[in-house]
């Protein structure tokens, strides 16, 4: 969980940048964003919001009492009654109703989260008094601060669990769906709860067209299998892909391994701060399309920031411009696929980028 002493310092951040823009309130109500701020991992199917004043006070407007907060106060509407007929949009009034009776009377223009709030087509109109706050939110967020490396260390840790129990478990004739299970029944008993399990489970030449989930289709001894999971671990995800094989691997799909790996190094002498999503993608692709038996097989991707969300910014793709800053973590997944692969070649880390390079947050064994 993110902590408190953490999530006031977001808050501090964030008055610094109300500050430097001119904004007298900033109102969220994206429910990660109200986590980010507040601690208080809410409900994302009903309204969340959480206000803060250039003063400094601040409040969280939530449907249930959460576990923790670091909210100045906190004010519940009615999500759940038996006294009366409620629904999304009885709480969506109360809870505007909350926001306008809090916010500061002309002391200047107030910055709301455009994709998260019925004023959305507004704020993107551009009218007085209406700033959107999302891309600033976007940057702030791209800076991992302790906390929140822990919560996908965290979802890392029970990934890893996954790969190990899937990759000793893997044999002919076990069904896609058979083996997505082996992954899962080890992460819910490494967690002891319940565990969000998202990600690609495709094997053999279902891979070369992108992935999906899990299907009753029985493994042939050969046959690739990419796991491209990612799961949520209190409110943070992490995203890793591991490539085994059923049986042994043919030497065919060790030099497909081998140029995947390479392509990892090529990408981490290339991560440092201040180096374009761009760059790194290009290097990487002009390697990886020099490999005859697969060429022009990597058509997705190379990265991406990882986070709250399993695709945050930066982006490492053809259009990446933006730079990379220390701090944050992002996905690297080179893959090279065929027919004559059995399926393809995947593999994922998630590095935190430091001022003289990466280092990669996952320590799972890649080989096939």
């Amino acid at each position: 969980m993110l902590t408190i002493d953490h999530c006031r310092e977001r808050q501090r951040r964030l008055l610094a940048e109300m500050e430097r823009h001119g904004l007298a309130d900033v109102v969220v109500s994206n429910p990660k964003t109200v986590y980010y701020f507040s601690g208080a991992l809410v409900d994302a199917s009903w309204p969340q919001v959480f206000v803060m004043k250039a003063s400094g006070d601040n409040l969280l407007i939530t449907n249930n009492e959460p576990a923790q907060h670091a909210a100045a106060r906190i004010e519940r509407y009615t999500g759940y009654t038996i006294e009366r007929s409620f629904g999304r949009d009885t709480a969506y009034a109360e809870a505007a109703a909350i926001v306008e009776s809090f916010l500061s009377r002309a002391a200047g223009p107030v910055g709301i989260e455009a994709g998260f709030t019925g004023a959305a087509m507004v704020a993107a109109a551009g009218p007085p008094g209406l700033v959107n706050v999302t891309p600033l939110v976007n940057e702030m967020r791209r800076h991992k601060d302790p906390d929140e490396l822990e919560c996908i260390r965290e979802a890392i840790r029970l990934t890893e669990t996954g790969y190990a129990a899937v990759k000793q478990a893997l044999q002919p004739g076990m069904t896609e769906f058979e083996a997505y299970l082996v992954i899962h029944e080890a992460m819910v008993n490494a967690a002891g709860t319940s565990v969000e399990l998202r990600g690609d489970f495709a094997a053999a030449t279902r891979a070369i067209n992108g992935g999906g989930p899990p299907t009753r289709r029985k493994l042939e001894h050969g046959d690739l299998y990419i796991f491209d999971l990612f799961p949520v671990v209190d409110g943070y995800c992490c995203d890793l892909c591991r490539t085994f094989v059923v049986g042994e691997a043919s030497e065919l799909q060790q030099n497909a391994w081998s140029q995947v790996m390479e392509g990892h190094a090529i990408a981490s002498r290339l991560i440092r701060p201040g180096v374009t999503g761009r760059e790194i993608y290009q290097a990487v692709r002009a390697h990886l399309d020099r490999f005859e038996p697969a060429s022009d097989s990597f058509r997705h991707h190379l990265g991406h920031g990882v986070g709250m969300d399993g695709w945050e910014y930066p982006w490492l793709n053809a259009g990446g411009d933006l730079a990379l800053i220390e701090g944050e973590v992002i996905a690297c997944e080179p893959g090279l696929y065929a027919e004559v692969l059995r399926g393809g070649v995947r593999l994922e880390h998630n590095y935190l980028v430091g001022a003289q390079g990466p280092a990669a947050l996952d320590s799972f064994p890649m080989e096939l």
